[in-house]
């Protein structure tokens, strides 16, 4: 695959040239190290690290010509493209290279604090239960037909993003699913994609470390609907206040849906819960029909409730949407229950915020015969706000709870642990437990029959951080391991 230089140009609305030669251009990155000999080393300047000080590397490797804010001196042998934002500049120019793939595609956006990935597998479930094989991006896993990598980050870069839609097609793919962040939102990573639905689950506070405040955080997720057009539907939380901002700035039809609002397009009743499934009964303009949720909770049932009205606004029949939904078994790391004959649930899930571990610890409160045993920790080099609240919330739901690491990253464990135990009035109701392998079998040993263990925070994960070290860890496999062990003697 290539373009020539001057095509990938023609579609910038504001840039210079510098040194203008045509070319023939066979990658575009803003990875100085993945330049290979004919690409285009885009210069983006990022968080910690100015992709213009990598010039030389990239010409060394191979660029051809670069992307960049400003104009390299030293690099007055090649083409330089001056544009007023790089990232902006990646995006459109990686979407016009790999043939503007997102427009032959059906593409679902899915944005929201909580719910993305597990709307995003039931989403992806129902249009699968057409007939129709489908792409998934998101936080766990890049799915591209028979190739499936593990996720860096829920949304990837612009130029990866564009060549994973170019993949999918020529693998037959017309459907993709992707969840999208507000980082992604704030950093230009989804500009050239083209929408035809974007779901919006719910919105709480997170990231403040990044946006500073809720209003930031939401204006960012805003930029999803902004850019649909009046063809293609925003799929709304009619129970979720801030999606009248949603509404009200986006062109596109507004399908509602909701539990508690009974002006709702798309809502669901609850008819039965227990700690292995929910039964629903789903009703829309489209029909009504009952549903056997493999999933617990009422926070599921939202996410449910959006992919079934993603769905049937998409043209798929109610039953298809019942099908898909009925099919999906368990998401990873997302309440995932981890049974190896034990007389009590054990589960592990993502919870990393006081508002997720909230939901988490309410929906075992509602199936819980006895106990709730809870692990958990806080994440390093994040919002060191939220993490008394995590501990508030520990205190609050659950009878016995250990704090632990997480990832602490570069920061101190014990140092995390001491910020969320200022959450936690009452010391008879916690231990203390620096290694999160001890604390899961500490916790896991207490348990007796009726009650239940959570292992909350790390969900999917399969690796834990600490001082710059990446070390093998999957909550999962700890679990069943020491579940292994104690069914043996």
């Amino acid at each position: 695959m290539f373009t020539r230089l001057s095509d990938l140009c023609s579609c910038l609305k504001e840039c210079q040239s510098c040194n203008f030669v045509e070319k023939e251009v066979y990658g575009i990155t803003h990875d100085s190290r993945k330049v290979k000999k004919g690409y285009v080393f885009v210069a983006v300047q990022g968080h910690k690290i100015d992709g213009h000080e990598f010039v030389a590397n990239a010409i060394e490797n191979g660029a051809i010509a670069l992307v960049v804010e400003k104009k390299i001196e030293d690099a007055t042998e090649i083409p330089q493209i001056i544009v007023p934002n790089t990232r902006f500049a990646l995006a459109v120019m990686s979407s016009r290279f790999y043939g503007e793939p997102s427009s032959r595609m059906t593409v679902i956006g899915i944005t929201g604090t909580n719910g993305k990935t597990t709307t995003s597998y039931l989403t992806k479930s129902i249009i699968n239960a057409s007939g129709n094989e489908t792409g998934l991006i998101g936080t766990i896993q890049y799915q591209m037909g028979s190739r499936a990598i593990p996720a860096r980050e829920t949304t990837p870069e612009s130029a990866e993003l564009h060549g994973y839609f170019a993949e999918m097609l020529e693998s037959g793919i017309k459907y993709a699913v992707i969840e999208v962040s507000s980082h992604a939102l704030s950093q230009f990573r989804i500009e050239g994609v083209c929408f035809r639905s974007a779901i919006f689950t719910n919105l709480s506070v997170e990231h403040l470390d990044y946006h500073t405040n809720i209003q930031n955080y939401r204006n960012e997720k805003l930029k999803l609907v902004k850019r649909l057009g009046p063809d293609a539907f925003a799929i709304l939380n009619a129970d979720d206040n801030a999606s009248k901002h949603f509404a009200e700035c986006t062109k596109s039809q507004i399908v509602w849906y909701g539990i508690k609002k009974k002006n709702a397009e798309v809502t669901a009743e609850i008819l039965q819960t227990s700690v292995n499934a929910t039964r629903i009964l789903l009703n829309s303009p489209w029909g009504k029909v009952p549903i056997h949720l493999n999933l617990i909770g009422k926070h599921n049932v939202y996410n449910a409730v959006a992919a079934a009205a993603n769905g049937l606004a998409l043209g798929f029949n109610i039953d298809t949407v019942k099908t898909g939904i009925e099919s999906l078994q368990t998401v990873p790391g997302r309440l995932e229950k981890i049974d190896c004959g034990q007389d009590y649930p054990v589960y592990v899930d993502f919870a990393h915020t006081h508002q997720a571990l909230q939901v988490v610890l309410r929906t075992l409160r509602d199936v819980a015969k006895g106990r709730i045993i809870l692990v958990f920790g806080c994440g390093g080099d994040r919002d060191r706000k939220k993490r008394p609240k995590m501990g508030h919330i520990a205190e609050k739901y659950s009878d016995l709870f250990w704090i632990t690491s997480d990832n602490p990253r570069s920061e101190d464990p014990s140092h995390i642990i001491c910020e969320i135990q200022r959450g936690v009035k009452k010391a008879s109701c916690f231990r203390v437990q620096a290694d999160r392998k001890t604390a899961i079998e500490e916790a896991i040993s207490e348990a007796k029959n009726g009650d239940v263990v959570i292992i909350a925070g790390k969900g999917h994960e399969q690796n834990q951080i600490a001082k710059g070290v990446t070390m093998s860890f999957d909550d999962r496999e700890i679990v069943r391991q020491i579940l292994q062990r104690r069914m043996v003697s």
